[in-house]
């Protein structure tokens, strides 16, 4: 297995990430937010790099945000 394979297996295995597409989490200001895109690896390598969208108490979703993974 080529080295950039291995590592990237590792980091998977030892770090999962909670951030999948479609997730519901609350985002560390405390509100609720669903993913909506994002990506932890790019051909370039390691990236955390994730869109999102607050769940308000009514059901409906903010506008799309953008950031790093926490």
């Amino acid at each position: 297995m080529p080295v950039a394979d291995w590592v990237k297996a590792l980091v998977d295995d030892v770090v999962p990430s909670l951030m999948q597409v479609g997730a519901e989490l609350q985002h560390p200001d405390g509100r609720m937010v669903v993913v909506v895109s994002g990506c932890r690896w790019t051909e370039g390598g390691f990236s955390n790099w994730w869109s999102w969208r607050e769940v308000r108490s009514d059901g409906t979703l903010g506008v799309v945000e953008s950031g790093y993974g926490w």
